[in-house]
């Protein structure tokens, strides 16, 4: 008779011999893949294979792998061709302190100033920043850095000095360029594409910060936050016209300015030209991750002008363009908000000597889809001058093609005049809150303002939604709901169908001598 105890121990070896066998088999299929590896790709994220790719793409070109960073080469590719710019200029002035410089009122705001008993000179010098992006010498720049300097000094990376000449600035882009002569070889840098940037794309800005403190070529790094940023403004003086900025976080300073910013491939996308920053410590803002840099195509468009010493030529139509709001798409009964609405055509200009008419909602320029104003008016000011071009108009809802020859932009641009209302009494309630009269001249005078045809607002209710709207005293109204007033028998006639009205009106007004559509919401 068998062991009991043998025997149960025989079936626990053969049981533990099953399980052995069986881990073995699954450790031979782990071990030969069956494909797995494959199937595990098929149903990776394909953000995750993005994210890998973009990994082993930077990686191996600027040596990721090797443990350095990819903004090592960039840093050692650009930085030979980054230059220190001092523009000097000799000013008169009672009031003077190292707070005039004009680049520490760009980036920190007014401080109050001495008082000198006595008018009296003395220089003051612009410090900034600048690339080279020609062999010859030429280099690139803010317009804010150079413009009006008696003598500008250029101090190059391996420390030689130079005397550089100011070849073109343009105001309305903020750019300039200026030139050293040179016989040794110069480094150079490459003009990339700032279109095909995306938010969120590397970008590292070198430069000057604080020059006086020499800190001399300074890579900072960040991302693309926005673009095409537009109407802003930094410190005092005028903003440049055309503004279609890159937004970023890369570290901006004073002495920055006319520095490159440049791509994860150290082709220059941007000039670093200023930061804004709505908080600050007595007066003075510091830089907290909100610079700006003009897009690098914007200033190819005017570098080979300003090159050859010429100044920069634009094309002019002639009109106030406006974007069209959802409001105001309803008001006119507009099919869509795309295109730009034409305000007012001022008179003897390509647009009106081409027949285009306040009202006209032009939607393409050459074939191409208009957008918004700030995209028109940069597609106008590009076309050189005395080019026609194509526009494709809506007017009352038909389409039509006008043909317009530009103009030049810097003969054709006119001063508007200044508005200067005089005080009314408040009269009854009327509709919406407004009183008119018949516009005359001698009533126009009174307010002011330019003559035109139509009824001048007299008075508007506080509170009321004409009031609300925007509407006011010395305001000359031509046109409601796309019908034309004369005087005020046309307005009353008019206003008597829209007591009921319930959505938006739009309002044709001249104001400061210039002529817009406003909305008002009866309810």
């Amino acid at each position: 008779m068998p062991n009991p105890k043998f025997a149960l121990r025989s079936k626990d070896i053969l049981l533990y011999s099953l399980f052995a066998s069986l881990f073995i088999l699954i450790g031979i299929l782990i071990a030969s893949n069956l494909n797995f590896s494959s199937h595990s790709k098929a149903i990776e994220n394909p953000q995750t294979q993005s994210a890998s790719k973009l990994v082993q793409s930077y990686g191996s070109k600027f040596g990721l792998f090797e443990k350095e960073s990819p903004f090592t080469a960039v840093a050692e590719e650009v930085s030979p061709a980054v230059v220190n710019i001092s523009a000097e200029k000799v000013l008169e002035e009672r009031y003077h302190s190292f707070f005039d410089d004009e680049l520490f009122r760009r980036f920190f705001g007014d401080i109050p100033r001495q008082k000198t008993p006595s008018p009296r000179k003395y220089k003051n010098y612009s410090l900034g920043s600048g690339f080279i992006f020609d062999k010859k010498g030429y280099i690139l720049t803010n317009n804010h850095v150079v413009s009006g300097a008696d003598n500008i000094t250029v101090k190059l990376a391996d420390g030689s000095e130079y005397k550089a000449k100011l070849m073109g600035t343009d105001s309305e882009t903020d750019i300039a360029v200026i030139k050293i002569e040179t016989r040794k070889p110069l480094p150079t840098v490459e003009l990339g594409d700032s279109d095909a940037m995306r938010v969120g794309d590397w970008v590292i800005a070198i430069g000057n910060p604080f020059p006086q403190l020499g800190l001399d070529r300074t890579v900072t790094v960040g991302v693309v936050s926005a673009k095409g940023r537009k109407g802003l403004r930094f410190g005092e003086g005028e903003s440049p016209a055309f503004q279609n900025y890159i937004q970023t976080d890369a570290a901006i300073n004073p002495g920055n300015s006319g520095g490159p910013l440049c791509d994860i491939e150290g082709k220059v996308i941007g000039i670093n030209a200023a930061i804004t920053n709505p908080y600050s410590f007595n007066g003075m803002s510091f830089n907290i991750g909100i610079g700006f840099a003009i897009p690098i195509n914007l200033a190819k468009s005017v570098v080979p002008r300003l090159m050859a010493g010429k100044e920069v030529s634009r094309g002019y139509l002639g009109i106030a363009p406006s974007n069209i709001t959802k409001d105001l798409k309803d008001a006119l009964d507009l099919p869509t908000t795309e295109g730009v609405l034409v305000q007012q055509v001022q008179p003897n200009t390509p647009a009106a000597k081409a027949g285009m008419k306040t009202g006209d909602v032009i939607v393409t320029l050459n074939g191409k889809k208009v957008t918004d104003a700030d995209q028109f008016r940069l597609q106008v000011a590009e076309i050189e001058p005395g080019k026609t071009i194509d526009l494709g108009v809506l007017r009352s809802g038909k389409k039509m093609e006008l043909k317009v020859k530009l103009g030049e932009r810097s003969k054709l641009l006119t001063a508007t005049p200044q508005e200067k209302p005089q005080k009314q009494q408040q009269e009854e309630k009327d509709w919406l809150g407004i009183q008119v009269e018949t516009a005359t001249e001698d009533l126009a005078s009174q307010f002011g303002v330019a003559y035109t045809k139509g009824v001048i607002v007299t008075g508007v209710d506080q509170g009321s939604i004409a009031d609300d709207s925007g509407i006011q005293p010395g305001d000359i109204i031509s046109e409601i709901d796309r019908k034309q007033i004369l005087n005020k028998e046309d307005y009353t006639r008019i206003i008597k169908g829209l007591k009921d009205r319930k959505k938006a009106i739009a309002f044709l007004i001249s104001r400061k001598g210039t002529t817009f559509y406003l909305v008002v919401k009866p309810e």
